[in-house]
């Protein structure tokens, strides 16, 4: 399986992202999270040589909402959203502030393309939740895990997913961490675990049913706006190769006692 993770999706990327989407779905079994528990169940092998590919979307934009959904459940696949609580519902300078605050950090000038920085709205992520999408945590304010003090930890890993649960109507079962592959520890990990089904790395890799695990799932990142060359790269699995050893160390850190 291949699990996808994007960021933004703005309109002005739709043809790009639609051209990608239509590609994939020639290239892969589009899958949707309601199908991740049979994939580490050795009775429910795929049915075609193709391999599995998940969407997911990061941080909770509005773009995700008008762009992104509607593109998959036209390929009838379904895709999570991880969503930063803290982020959701927030308007305007607020929106813009905690966005370049909290999320994009790199320092950059902010847009002045509200899509780019506007969250969605509790209401929005339940009618996702009704068409059949999934709703996961990334954090309550997207925030770094390793080396947390417990109540703190308690409070992005655990207090995210009562947010979240409140809004949709039901147990959050996802979770995936911000930042990158090494911004989390063994006692942040055993919290998420925990906590919620399925757990998602910023760490490239296929995912094999045999030897990775439900708690440790790796994502490639592979944004809307890429070129067609670059996306079919990242899609073809080489980058694999690049990431082996970080995978391997992440595992490592995550079992030590």
């Amino acid at each position: 399986m291949v699990v996808v993770a994007m960021h933004e999706t703005p309109r002005r990327h739709s043809a790009q992202l639609r051209e990608q989407l239509e590609w994939a779905a020639q290239h892969f079994a589009l899958i949707g999270p309601g199908d991740l528990p049979s994939f580490w169940e050795a009775s429910q092998a795929p049915t075609d040589s193709k391999p599995r590919l998940l969407f997911t979307f990061d941080d909770g934009r509005q773009s995700n909402y008008a762009v992104a959904a509607p593109l998959l459940e036209a390929l009838g696949a379904r895709g999570i959203f991880f969503v930063i609580p803290d982020f959701i519902g927030l308007r305007g300078h607020a929106a813009r502030e905690f966005y370049y605050s909290r999320i994009d950090i790199r320092g950059l000038p902010p847009s002045d393309m509200e899509e780019d920085w506007t969250p969605m709205s509790a209401g929005q992520l339940r009618d996702l939740a009704r068409r059949g999408h999934a709703i996961g945590s990334h954090t309550l304010t997207h925030m770094r895990l390793a080396q947390l003090e417990i109540l703190e930890l308690q409070r992005q890993v655990s207090a995210s997913a009562e947010a979240i649960a409140r809004w949709i109507e039901h147990p959050v079962d996802y979770f995936a961490w911000p930042y990158a592959w090494d911004a989390i520890d063994k006692p942040a990990w055993d919290l998420a675990r925990r906590t919620y089904r399925f757990c998602f790395s910023p760490c490239p890799g296929s995912v094999d049913s045999g030897t990775d695990s439900a708690h440790l799932i790796w994502r490639n990142e592979i944004e809307s706006y890429y070129p067609r060359e670059e996306y079919r790269f990242m899609y073809s699995g080489l980058v694999d190769l690049v990431w082996a050893a970080r995978r391997a160390r992440l595992k490592r850190v995550l079992a030590a006692a």
